[in-house]
């Protein structure tokens, strides 16, 4: 095999780099749905939505419901577009994350989950039943498929569902204390309907999973006949959100109670389904709740937004030793600045995975797609939110601040909805395939956009064959989370390039940087990788170190003013702003208010 080689070349920083519009990079970021965007900020003006630190753990739990009931009242959201318009579904939820992370999954388990698997999963009877008093915040939704006894290994979860054929009703029950529903959002005060996930046995056969919609409170919010709940407790973070802890005592379900999009039971009591295998059929269904991912995903990207919008504007205008900004050392750029990229990045990456969802696209390809950059987002969250908060000092930790909040109440998102080591391993599952060939090896010196690209997808492509020659991926685990990242690394890179070349021509400069940053830094997480299998030399390694940190320069201008540009073009409203360090340090400090903005 050859060994591909690229003259060095000395990387060239242009230290006067053109001013781009913030306004053109939001209008090209935030590119669909405008006029709903709009309309969805602006009714987050009012006072209901200002941010509050004074609230007892109950008192905060009934602000994030009256905080639902009146985004109900907007007509933003609604269950039904999981069937006429996902993109409409997803571009009403992203500006919630700027609010807080507790209304954020309050709708989001409320939409999202429970009314995403009545929409998906039920058909019209269910539709015309349910989506209506949902739509209008009537009817609060649960979605109940976690147990304590089994969190990611949904197929094996001990809620069973017997249908009774005499009687023309299932039988629901828990069974014992490890089939509890657990941290079911939305359980412990406010649900009335949920969606649960159970074992179906028909005829005294086993169906595998299923999902039923039920009743666990009246109108009257008492709890319906053979439902215990549960308060889970106080959490490190999302106390706005009532989770509890549910099971089932010989629950009596009527036959419209199962969703029945992928199977049915017929009136002479037979059961019927287009997919015959019960680990197909289960799959089909869990495939068409990928919205949750998507959501969690972008919830993800946004809040990186906002915590790199407050750090870069205090960065930037904060002198130390002297009158020398923070923003102008280097330590200062190099967390910040690839965190900007890395946002940029995802965020267009995920503009092209829910294009693929609006256009009902292969479902195989969007749970790969969905799992990968669920685990990738929420993943770089923390690691961007942890460097925001360390470049405010302590003013990071203050929780009106914003940055501090985010880090507690989003820290779940990193296992929820997919604990993401596993659904990195279910990415290697899906792209794995028969024949795959080892790679010629390359070598990287100059690390030009041809090289990036091509020293991220050798990476893949190498880790792929060596986990197709080793056979047993659970024995090799560790390398399968590392090939989860390889994928969605490149296909995130691939896309921020071409999306280069497909913005306006007065934006592809500031894109192109930030794209060969992203690119770089990544790279460079990984230059063990590299060095070991013979990409990058010793020389290449330092020239890499180098290379980010020209970029890095160059990305974010001498005191870092150039990155409160580019967190301009995130987009995000000044009222959603509210970090007093975001609006000038000095004032924060001088305020004779300051306690009573509790």
């Amino acid at each position: 095999m050859t060994t591909k080689v690229w003259a060095i070349r000395a990387p060239e920083v242009d230290k006067s780099s053109s001013v781009v519009s913030s306004k053109e990079l939001s209008k090209y970021l935030n590119r669909d749905y405008v006029e709903l965007r709009e309309t969805v900020m602006e009714y987050l003006k009012h006072d209901l939505f200002r941010p509050r630190y004074d609230l007892s753990f109950y008192e905060f739990r009934d602000l994030t419901q009256e905080r639902l009931k009146h985004l109900a009242k907007g007509n933003f959201i609604s269950c039904f577009d999981h069937i006429n318009d996902p993109g409409r579904f997803f571009a009403g939820m992203e500006a919630l994350t700027y609010i807080d992370y507790s209304i954020t999954i309050k709708c989001g388990v409320h939409y999202t989950l429970a009314g995403g698997a009545i929409a998906l999963l039920g058909t019209r009877k269910h539709h015309n039943k349910y989506l209506p008093l949902m739509d209008s915040g009537e009817l609060p939704g649960c979605f109940a498929m976690t147990e304590l006894g089994h969190g990611s290994n949904v197929m094996g979860i001990e809620t069973t569902a017997v249908y009774d054929h005499a009687r023309n009703y299932f039988v629901l029950n828990s069974g014992s204390d490890l089939a509890s529903k657990v941290w079911i959002g939305g359980a412990s005060q406010y649900g009335r309907v949920c969606t649960v996930f159970a074992q179906l046995t028909v005829g005294g056969d086993y169906k595998g999973v299923h999902v039923f919609v039920m009743r666990i409170r009246d109108d009257e919010g008492k709890l319906c006949k053979g439902v215990r709940i549960e308060e889970m407790g106080h959490k490190m973070g999302m106390n706005g959100v009532d989770n509890g802890r549910i099971w089932f005592d010989n629950v009596i379900l009527d036959k419209d109670a199962l969703l029945d999009r992928y199977a049915s039971i017929d009136e002479q009591g037979m059961y019927h389904s287009p997919i015959k295998s019960i680990p197909a059929r289960f799959g089909a269904m869990v495939s068409a709740l990928s919205t949750g991912r998507v959501c969690i995903a972008q919830s993800a990207v946004d809040a990186c937004k906002l915590g790199l919008t407050i750090a870069c504007r205090y960065s930037s205008d904060r002198p130390q030793f002297g009158t020398r900004k923070i923003g102008s050392y280097l330590t200062h750029k190099r967390r910040l600045a690839p965190g900007v990229a890395q946002t940029y990045a995802l965020h267009l990456m995920m503009i092209q995975l829910k294009r693929l969802v609006n256009d009902r696209h292969d479902p195989k390809k969007i749970h790969n797609l969905s799992s990968g950059l669920k685990a990738a987002a929420t993943w770089t969250r923390v690691d961007v939110l942890q460097r925001c908060r360390e470049c405010c000092g302590g003013m990071g930790l203050l929780s009106e601040n914003q940055i501090g909040g985010m880090i507690v109440d989003m820290n779940v998102d990193v296992t929820f909805e997919g604990d993401n080591t596993v659904l990195m391993q279910q990415v290697v599952k899906g792209i794995l395939t028969k024949g795959i060939k080892k790679p010629d090896p390359i070598q990287v010196r100059n690390y030009s956009t041809e090289e990036l690209l091509q020293a991220l997808k050798y990476r893949e492509d190498l880790l792929k064959y060596k986990l197709a020659q080793l056979g047993d991926l659970d024995a090799n685990q560790d390398m399968c989370v590392d090939l989860g990242w390889a994928y969605a690394d490149y296909l995130t890179a691939d896309n921020f390039f071409k999306e280069v070349q497909r913005a306006p021509p007065t934006l592809r400069d500031t894109l192109e940087e930030l794209a060969v940053l992203f690119a770089l830094e990544r790279i460079e997480r990984n230059a063990v990788f590299y060095v070991c299998d013979g990409v990058i030399n010793a020389d290449g390694l330092e020239n890499l170190r180098q290379r980010v940190n020209d970029q890095c320069n160059l990305v974010s201008g001498a005191d870092g003013e150039r990155l409160n540009i580019l967190c301009e073009g995130f987009g995000i409203p000044e009222h959603l702003i509210t970090a007093p360090i975001a609006k000038g340090w000095r004032e924060f400090h001088t305020s004779p208010d300051i306690g009573a903005r509790m």
